[in-house]
């Protein structure tokens, strides 16, 4: 499968008035950076069952949303939450309704200790820009359920979305970090590294996707959203932190 990065789509755009009049090539796929590892798995089934290559751009949902806005030429747009998909819609750039083809968890990580809500008393805590990523969003209002935004705001480190703060993570520039749970399933971070969010402490992660309006490839965006949410796909993307219990 093809991956090209998120400033790829520019490249893409090029050749979007010769597609416009065709049929075919690879289903180009704009999909949020959290659910990178998951697509990739079940990206590789549709593949082998539909013989149609995937496109996949990875990025923060509000980008990607602004780069369907401005012209890239995606034919489907899989979210890190229900609002940008729906306001595409409200727009008429893309074809409702939105569905749901995730239901995320997110998670505090300590890759090098024991994970829990004291690893935010001290040092810089990474977490997705809450005005773009929706993980973001969620750990911001666990840490204000938690009563602890007030003392660790000040300390925050923001990446674009969960894949670069994974990166801070990695790279040892943080000792802390907000993920998708899907990200630390893929690695198999031991769980001692890593505390999930209690579900009452935010809203509900609901990822939705749709097909992009204008794509000649509206058919096959279809075929792929049918694909991932089938009872099956869900099973399976359960097993990878993307289930309704995480």
């Amino acid at each position: 499968m093809a991956i090209p990065t998120p400033v790829a789509w520019a490249l893409l755009a090029l050749c979007w008035s010769q597609a416009q009049g065709s049929v075919g090539g690879p289903l180009k796929v704009a999909v949020a950076a959290n659910f990178r590892a998951a697509f990739v798995v079940v990206g590789a089934e549709f593949e082998r069952v539909q013989s149609l290559e995937l496109a996949p751009v990875f990025g923060s949902s509000g980008l990607l949303a602004a780069q369907i806005r401005q012209g890239a030429p995606f034919a489907a747009f899989l979210s890190a939450d229900m609002a940008r998909p729906e306001a595409l819609v409200r727009e008429g750039l893309a074809k409702g309704p939105v569905r749901v083809y995730a239901k995320g968890r997110v998670a505090l990580w300590t890759p090098k200790g024991h994970a829990g809500p004291a690893a935010l008393e001290a040092g810089r805590v990474g977490l997705p820009n809450p005005r773009l990523a929706p993980y973001g969003q969620a750990a911001v209002e666990c840490m204000q359920a938690l009563e602890a935004w007030e003392g660790v705001r000040n300390r925050l480190v923001f990446g674009n979305n969960v894949a670069q703060v994974g990166h801070f993570l990695t790279s040892g520039s943080l000792p802390a970090g907000f993920v998708a749970l899907g990200q630390l399933m893929a690695v198999d971070a031991p769980p001692e590294r890593f505390w999930v969010c209690p579900e009452d402490t935010h809203l509900p992660i609901e990822q939705g996707a749709v097909v992009v309006r204008r794509s000649p490839m509206a058919t096959e965006a279809q075929s792929l959203l049918d694909f991932i949410t089938a009872p099956a796909r869900q099973a399976h993307l359960a097993q990878l932190g993307y289930g309704a219990d995480g």
